[in-house]
């Protein structure tokens, strides 16, 4: 009877090794059926029952395995890696400690130990069970890789990186690794490092889904639209049905300037995820820019739950304001992104206060006086100091859909901003002289991601500051001192900006030039707000409220766009502003 069982057990073996799982598991019930006691029959069919996902009856027939011999450290490894797969890293930990204790000087067990440890969120004892594996084994990836997770957990972003490099080095098949790599290169801004990992990746495993649409996202940040677009369209062929890449694909399609194909990747995207509002949120840009309003207005109200704004949102225990009559009480509109935002939007606070009593608005301390002065605010307070009592409150990107805005009823009278006369007076004699003053400005925020977009930089605009007959002045407020000593223009361009100590500032010294010059920066909207003449300088796929293939702005009539005839093309827009402002001094 023992040698029947045994010639089983070996052919068993013999079908298992070979793959042939349905075969082996015929012999192993077999020979559970004749002894179900028999250890490794329990433990061999607990294994190809893990191979074929059957997690609840690989761990049952490991557990009767050790039962019957809880001495074999095999049982206990392998009954680890069953639990880890079914989400219970405490218990693999356990297992994974037992084996250990059979066998101390076995390097994959203790890469087993901190994989596990590291899952159940004991990130230091992770570390220091695969810093032991790597010492038993320094050619073992796996130990490698686990080390470098749990230092990325731990934050130390440069050894986990060596972990990971050193993972994928001695296993180059080891897609993980090379994908977990990327991951941390990527949010640690080293594209072309994130590029080659992802690259590796793929080249591992062609079929890894999650490295291309990570891959097109790194494209797309290196101003590589057209190679993110490859990507993501690769990625769709090979999975259709995954959300995040249609939306992915309509923000490389929206920055290409299609914003029809943009549109119906979102849809396709939301189809497949109606809750993902950070594709809600670009449909909402998509739309807006399209001129869809309705629609746009409402998908904004989504950004609330994107992971940026939802990290930053306030609980109010006042009711939001939907537009109706507020007479005898409070409204409370508080300001939630960028300085031009707020300029942008301080337009509808008349239109708001029209609708009640008390207009409180709360905003960045370096607008208050200006926004103060706009005309039915009672009163401004700068964002972090205490509020006075409210009855309603209103994000301030929201006043455009409570008043319903469309073309036809965009508020475009200007100027909406008024300037203290004792500002104006300060800054007078700064701005002066013979010919036609002008102020400039070269680049956005560096807090900005795609400021290196959207700003052409000083250097490029050379060919401005050769027009006879201009004195230029400039408004730059970061690093506007440095970039022009480096550019050997601070003797050609007077220094203004670095002077600015609020907005109100910067609007006295904007009121008395002839004309602004901007990429699409707060400065822009200052002068438009103003109602100086003001000239924009944008990229081919510029945001939604400078809407398509327009020269002119419906929210500020004195501005002029300038768009990139194609993407990254400052030259071009340089050389159409050049001639506009040579014809422009000429008249003068």
């Amino acid at each position: 009877m023992a040698s029947e069982l045994n010639r089983k057990l070996s052919a068993a073996i013999e079908h298992h090794q070979a793959g042939r799982l349905a075969e082996a598991v015929t012999l192993y019930d077999e020979l559970l059926k004749s002894d179900p006691s028999h250890a490794d029959a329990n433990h061999l069919a607990g294994l190809v029952a893990f191979q074929q996902g059957r997690h609840d009856e690989a761990l049952s027939l490991i557990t009767a395995a050790i039962a019957r011999d809880d001495g074999n450290w095999l049982y206990h490894a392998n009954l680890g890696r069953v639990r880890k797969a079914m989400g219970e890293p405490d218990k693999a930990a356990e297992s994974f400690a037992r084996a250990i204790s059979f066998d101390p000087g076995d390097a994959a067990l203790h890469a087993d130990l901190g994989g596990a440890l590291f899952e159940a969120g004991r990130h230091e004892a992770g570390v220091e069970s695969c810093r032991r594996a790597v010492e038993l084994d320094p050619d073992l990836a796996n130990a490698h890789f686990n080390l470098g997770i749990a230092l990325r957990a731990l934050g130390d972003v440069g050894d986990a990186a060596n972990s990971l490099r050193r993972a994928g080095d001695l296993e180059p098949d080891f897609a993980d690794a090379h994908f977990c790599l990327g991951e941390l290169l990527q949010t640690a801004d080293d594209l072309d490092g994130a590029s080659e990992a992802y690259e590796r990746a793929l080249t591992a495993r062609p079929e890894f889904i999650e490295a291309r649409c990570n891959l097109g996202n790194v494209r797309l940040d290196q101003a590589d639209i057209a190679g993110a677009i490859e990507c993501y369209h690769a990625a769709t062929a090979q999975d259709p049905a995954v959300a995040q890449v249609h939306a992915n694909l309509g923000v490389a399609l929206q920055e290409s300037g299609d914003l029809a194909g943009a549109l119906e990747c979102y849809d396709q995207a939301l189809r497949l995820d109606p809750g993902d509002a950070e594709c809600r949120r670009n449909r909402a840009h998509a739309l807006l820019q399209s001129g869809d309003f309705e629609k746009g207005w409402r998908e904004l109200e989504w950004r609330w739950q994107t992971r940026h704004l939802s990290a930053i949102r306030r609980d109010w225990d006042k009711p939001q304001w939907g537009g109706g009559d507020f007479e005898g009480q409070t409204l409370l509109v508080h300001a939630e992104q960028g300085f031009g935002d707020c300029l942008h939007f301080a337009r509808y606070l008349p239109l708001a206060a029209a609708r009640g009593g008390t207009l409180v608005v709360e905003c960045p301390d370096s607008l208050a006086e200006l926004l103060g002065r706009i005309d039915g605010v009672s009163q401004t307070v700068a964002a972090g100091q205490e509020l006075p009592a409210f009855d309603w409150q209103l994000p301030m990107l929201s006043l455009p859909g409570v008043f319903a805005t469309d073309f036809d009823t965009m508020p475009a009278d200007v100027p909406y901003l008024d300037v203290p006369e004792s500002a104006l007076e300060a800054w007078r004699n700064r701005v002066g002289g013979g010919g036609m003053n002008v102020g400039i400005v070269w680049k956005g925020s560096r807090k900005h991601k795609r400021d290196g977009w959207r700003s052409p930089g000083l250097t490029a605009l050379a060919p401005l500051f050769e027009i006879e007959g201009v004195n230029w002045f400039s408004l730059q407020k970061d690093d506007g001192r440095d970039d022009l000593a480096t550019a050997s223009l601070d003797n050609r361009i007077e220094n203004l900006g670095s002077d600015f100590g609020t907005f109100t500032d910067a609007a006295a010294a904007a009121s008395h030039l002839d004309l602004v010059i901007s990429p699409d920066t707060a400065a822009a909207h200052l002068a438009g707000a103003l109602a100086r003449p003001v000239w924009l300088m944008l990229p081919h796929a510029s945001e939604w409220r400078w809407f398509a293939d327009r020269d002119d702005s419906p929210w500020y009539p004195t501005m002029r766009l300038f768009r990139q005839p194609s993407f990254g093309d400052w030259a071009g827009v340089v050389t159409e502003v050049t001639d506009a402002l040579k014809d422009l001094v000429g008249k003068g």
